[in-house]
């Protein structure tokens, strides 16, 4: 006879992780996320789609969209993983019993609680520790082997695009389990802070017409499967080592910490508006500080060390005079 709640749950295995960018070191040897024009993919998969593939041919294996397309703010910590998850309303975390604070490397006991869940008062989410993440999990039916690939990020125009696309497959097709679909990372224009700039996203399509695609969904999806949950690794595109080092952020920001990293987000915010080269900064700094800074140090969520902050206040006054003469 079936033991009710374990003979019937059929789990799939997650095979490996496809990513956005890869991992690089700055002059002062401090690692950072570098987004790339393709999926950076495990071996198996490269030897079906190459290389650098900007495509890949996916299916889903169910139709409970919460299983394999998980989205909430979460908090990550360099010792602990995954401290927070919450939907903006209410969230689990993992909470240090003897300050009542969220657990960093010095707790000792925690437990898993229920808090409020406000970005707009979230100390984590002011500096960026707590982002929003979907964690996508699908299948590769040409690729060997039987389970899941998952995919993270926490941009919000590729959240965006998959759930929009989502929506018109399930509309069209009354379902979404084993539909054949593309997965492609393309160019979108957008316009943050009304600014121009084109980015990366992640771009969700049926490669077929409506006849056969309409086809395809009348073919029984067969049993319906289990997935594993999400893995608690920071997404790709989510923030540099250095930022998920920082176990206290309560304490960083305050005082001058929390000045400079304003500062911070006001010298970046210019330097993207005013769509600086490269040059233009280097010479900058070389120039007045005597100090070898490039545009990609501007890419990271805080200062690098050697950047102080009587540089940054002299560099905003200089691009607000130039601005304000414009």
């Amino acid at each position: 006879m079936p033991i009710k709640g374990v003979t019937g749950v059929v789990r799939l295995p997650r095979l490996g992780k496809v990513r956005l960018g890869v991992k690089k070191e700055n002059a002062n040897g401090i690692s950072y996320p570098c987004p790339t024009d393709h999926f950076v993919c495990p071996e198996e998969v490269k030897k079906v789609f190459g290389e650098k593939p900007k495509e890949l041919r996916i299916m889903f294996p169910t139709d409970d969209q919460t299983q394999w397309a998980s989205q909430y703010l979460r908090c990550y910590s360099a010792s602990r993983g995954l401290v927070c998850r919450g939907d903006g309303e209410t969230a689990v975390a993992k909470i240090d019993t003897r300050t009542g604070e969220i657990a960093n490397r010095d707790s000792v006991e925690t437990e898993m609680k229920e808090i409020t869940c406000n970005p707009a008062k979230c100390t984590f989410y002011q500096v960026a520790r707590c982002r929003r993440v979907m964690n996508l999990q699908f299948l590769l039916p040409d690729c060997p082997g039987f389970g899941v690939y998952q995919l993270d990020t926490s941009s919000f125009y590729s959240i965006v695009n998959v759930n929009s696309s989502l929506e018109l497959i399930r509309g069209t097709c009354g379902r979404l389990s084993m539909i054949p679909l593309s997965l492609k990372l393309v160019e979108q224009e957008v316009q943050p802070e009304g600014k121009k700039k084109t980015v990366r996203v992640l771009s969700m399509t049926a490669p077929f017409s409506l006849v056969e695609i309409q086809r395809y969904a009348q073919i029984p999806p067969g049993q319906v499967l289990l997935l594993p949950p999400p893995d608690n690794e920071a997404p790709d595109d989510l923030f540099p080592d250095e930022i998920l080092g920082k176990e206290e952020p309560t304490k960083t920001i305050l005082g001058s910490d929390k000045d400079l990293m304003l500062l911070w987000d006001r010298v970046k915010s210019k330097v993207w508006q005013m769509n600086m080269q490269d040059y233009q900064v280097s010479n900058w700094f070389q120039k007045n500080c005597n100090l070898d800074v490039h545009i990609t140090d501007f890419d990271l969520l805080t200062p690098p060390n050697r950047i102080k902050a009587d540089y940054l206040e002299n560099f905003l006054k200089t691009l607000e005079r130039y601005t304000d003469r414009s």
